[in-house]
């Protein structure tokens, strides 16, 4: 089934005129000072400082955390094609100099500490700090925090403000491993190029900052899959656990087959396939989860069919969304339309309601 959508991705993604936007906002951001005893941070404060103080200072060189979780934002097997850092400047010393990104190679905490002072704060239980990537049990493998020496993009900050790292092919494929792997989410160290001058820092504003538009934020442009399932089944009282499948690629006009096929389910009960293209859901409906957020139509009323003269999970169904979609049925099913679809299936002997029903599909209609 699936071996047949991945022969057709590449066709399908080449076909899309555009792709979907999505801003994050960091889930997590801190300070890492060069403190020699690693006992300085700032896990919950509304400022992220980088670059390095003056010659006063005992601990003068800072450097940053973000991450952002990119596999809750992204339907997985989504393409990335852009991912852009945008970060408030707003306070510190003008002038270019260059920050870099660099993918951080071990996970990290964000402790209690919180300061808007340049100088931090004491190091709380699990901050990451110079030494620490949770204090003060667990250390980092190199003093300043464990990264990737390639540098993922580069910007000259100069005045106050905000300010748009470039997409480069290397921060793509951070955050497309980000999504792909998400154990292997560690985010980003942001450095200065040359941390050796003096009066350089650059404060910004964390997620925790009072304004909106002075917290981190990653924009990602991508394509997501033709098709991806969502949602949990709502089981029959007898066992029957209604699966949800797919085969072919999905369009608003093309010839060949998209079929959504139910298995597992109830044997000789009405069934029907409900849609709709506002968004996904999880709401109780007559005792199963209705995956589709109103409005939704509902088609393909039929019997499950299987056996006879006994009651079982071989109920199965199958339903032609393609020919559907060229019919015109609905004016809403054109190239480029999200459509969000899933089975409910008549199941008298539930105690709690009517229905039994599958996970859904999100899907992608190509032209």
């Amino acid at each position: 089934m699936k071996s047949i959508l991945a022969c057709s991705l590449l066709a399908l993604l080449a076909s899309r005129a555009s792709a979907d936007v999505v801003t994050l906002t960091a889930v997590a951001d801190g300070t890492l000072w060069n403190d020699p005893a690693g006992a300085t941070a700032n896990g919950s404060g509304p400022v992220m400082i980088v670059g390095r103080a003056g010659s006063t200072s005992s601990a003068p060189l800072r450097r940053g955390l973000l991450r952002f979780d990119v596999a809750s934002a992204l339907p997985a097997g989504s393409t990335v094609h852009s991912a852009q850092l945008v970060l408030a400047f707003t306070s510190g010393n003008t002038g270019a100099r260059n920050l870099e990104v660099h993918r951080v190679l071990a996970s990290w905490g964000e402790g209690a500490s919180s300061t808007a002072s340049g100088q931090g704060a004491p190091a709380q239980a699990g901050d990451a700090t110079w030494l620490h990537r949770f204090y003060s049990s667990t250390s980092w493998s190199s003093a300043g925090g464990d990264f990737d020496p390639v540098v993922s993009s580069v910007l000259a900050v100069d005045q106050f403000g905000v300010h748009n790292w470039p997409s480069t092919a290397t921060a793509v494929a951070d955050v497309q491993a980000w999504l792909d792997l998400p154990n292997s989410n560690h985010g980003w160290l942001l450095k200065l190029d040359n941390e050796s001058v003096a009066q350089t820092t650059k404060v910004f504003g964390t997620r925790e900052a009072t304004a909106s538009a002075e917290r981190p934020q990653l924009v990602i442009d991508f394509t997501p899959p033709p098709v991806s399932s969502y949602c949990s089944a709502q089981p029959t009282p007898a066992g029957c656990a209604p699966l949800i499948g797919w085969s072919g690629t999905p369009s608003a006009s093309s010839t060949a087959s998209f079929t959504i096929e139910l298995s597992n389910t109830a044997n000789q009960r009405p069934a029907l396939l409900s849609y709709g293209t506002s968004a996904r859901a999880a709401l109780p409906y007559l005792g199963g989860t209705l995956c589709v957020a109103p409005p939704t139509r509902r088609i393909a009323l039929a019997s499950t069919q299987g056996t006879l003269g006994s009651d079982d999970c071989s109920g199965t169904r199958s339903f032609d969304f393609n020919a559907y979609a060229a019919s015109a049925a609905d004016p809403a099913l054109v190239s480029g339309a999200t459509v969000f679809a899933q089975w409910l299936a008549r199941d008298p002997s539930n105690a709690s309601g009517s229905f039994a029903s599958s996970a859904a599909l999100e899907l992608h209609l190509g032209p």
